[in-house]
């Protein structure tokens, strides 16, 4: 192993992760004959295959599972090494690599813009995926820390919450029931409902509460993003049932409004996720300014002059209003 380096260990483990050397060259913003011709220098230099070609894409060899295990281990041991050296320098530099599910891009940057005028040093790099490929990331130790909304159980993690996250029916002003008063949900049985794909957080949560509700529309349409669902929603194509932190701009402007759907909002809640073991420097710092400083960030920042969820029906008129995205919804909360 002479020839080694750690740039092919990095190339190794992302064409392992992606199962495609294309795959791992875009990740890693290379070409794809330069992975290619990487992961054969490699095997030379190991004297044994590590992938088999399958279609268009790889299949790790039994030797290359086996030296998956110590790449992983080698670049996990680097990391450790690089945040140990930070901390030993006492200075507030370091790389960040934050992964989020997509929901998460629409809160991110009230986060990161509050961090970074306290660590200006840091580099950040963001990685953003559906839930199940951010667990894959979190896995192979390839970002620091997470923001999502359901934390793995599978999985070796500290997941701390730090805000409140509602979901709703959203639809176009347009729209037959965006007038309508109180709505029970059986009374959406017959609109075509659009939705986000599987393996999303969303989807998985939309199912949680439809399943707890027993409520089974007739009609889905599936798309896979906030941004194709929010506008095909807007094009009056159907309604959706979203997280209400992905349609702020949205509700401000009058483009989309939120219906009156009994049981909602339905709150989730926001968490950072780290792998302690492998937590940076920086990673570290990231997750302390959340923990402390995300909630209320997050709730000023929605607490802008949005339009209000509504309140649940038969709800205490004595009560404190949930006035806008910022509020604790008093709704169904599932666990």
């Amino acid at each position: 192993m002479k020839n080694l380096s750690i740039r092919q260990l990095r190339i190794f483990t992302s064409a392992a992760r992606h199962n495609s050397f294309a795959r791992a060259a875009e990740e890693l913003h290379l070409t794809a004959p330069a992975v290619s011709m990487q992961m054969k220098d490699l095997e030379a230099d190991l004297c044994i295959s590590l992938f088999t070609r399958e279609g268009r894409g790889v299949c790790l060899t039994s030797a290359g599972e086996y030296f998956l295990v110590y790449a992983r281990r080698i670049l996990s041991a680097l990391k450790e090494a690089e945040s140990m050296m930070t901390k030993l320098q006492g200075v507030e530099t370091g790389n960040l690599s934050i992964g989020l599910v997509s929901t998460a891009i629409y809160i991110l940057p009230q986060l990161l813009a509050g961090f970074r005028k306290t660590h200006p040093g840091v580099s950040v790099v963001i990685e953003v995926r559906n839930r199940e490929d951010l667990i894959k990331l979190m896995r192979d130790d390839t970002i620091d820390i997470a923001i999502m909304g359901k934390p793995p159980k599978d999985l070796d993690v500290v997941a701390q919450a730090f805000a409140d996250h509602p979901h709703a029916f959203i639809a176009s002003p347009s729209h037959h029931l965006a007038e309508h008063g109180s709505l029970k949900l059986d009374m959406l049985d017959q609109e075509e409902i659009i939705v986000r794909e599987a393996g999303s957080g969303t989807r998985a949560m939309m199912h949680q509460f439809f399943d707890h509700v027993r409520f089974r529309p007739l009609s889905t349409i599936e798309m896979s993003s906030n941004e194709t669902v929010k506008q095909a929603v807007m094009a009056d194509l159907g309604i959706s049932f979203v997280s209400l932190h992905t349609v702020g701009l949205e509700l401000l402007h009058g483009e989309l409004c939120v219906l009156n759907v009994h049981d909602t909002p339905v709150v989730r809640t926001w968490y950072v996720v780290g792998r302690t073991k492998t937590m940076s420097r920086a990673a570290q710092d990231f997750r302390d300014f959340v923990l402390a400083q995300g909630g209320p960030l997050l709730e000023a920042f929605f607490a802008s002059p949005q339009r209000p969820i509504p309140d649940r029906p038969n709800a205490n008129k004595n009560a404190e209003p949930t006035a806008s995205l910022g509020t604790r919804a008093k709704a169904a909360q599932l666990t």
